[in-house]
């Protein structure tokens, strides 16, 4: 479940905050639309404020793929129709601040609109959701273009 590889996806600019905290920010930039589903940019920051020192290395451990599984704590994407899935991303961080980016595939692509929430109580954010236009995306979906034409059928004889 994740991007095609051979379609040009086409983007439906967002550009929202999903949730912000003292420490954190989730801000969804954009959807790239493809006819089976659809990808979200997600750019993510915290900074370490009064976190102490072992909870801000479990941050930075989840967050850069070093943990060996979830907790009820950690960060969590959902949406109200359809599934959602991690597909990519990456990050910088240092003792002070984290900044990184998450590419998470939608499917199916919705009809409507839906509701995407976050969930990261170890840096305090209760779920929170944004409503996103559905219509919109599977509008954009039509546009997607295969990279090479399907090659034409040979006669029958």
């Amino acid at each position: 479940m994740e991007p095609p590889e051979d379609v040009l996806g086409c983007p439906v600019p967002i550009a929202r905050f999903v949730a912000r905290t003292p420490l954190a920010v989730v801000a969804l930039q954009h959807v790239v639309a493809y006819p089976g589903g659809c990808s979200f940019i997600v750019h993510l920051s915290v900074r370490r404020g009064s976190l102490d020192f072992a909870t801000w290395q479990s941050i930075d451990v989840t967050l850069t793929g070093g943990y060996p599984g979830t907790t009820e704590t950690d960060l969590r994407f959902r949406v109200s129709q359809g599934s959602v899935v991690e597909v990519g991303g990456g990050a910088s961080y240092d003792d002070r601040r984290y900044r990184g980016d998450r590419q998470l595939w939608v499917s199916p692509l919705p009809a409507g609109p839906f509701e995407f929430s976050v969930e990261w109580r170890k840096v305090g954010l209760a779920r929170t959701a944004t409503t996103i236009d559905g219509q919109a995306i599977s509008e954009a979906a039509a546009r997607a273009e295969p990279y090479w034409p399907t090659p034409p059928r040979p006669p029958k004889p």
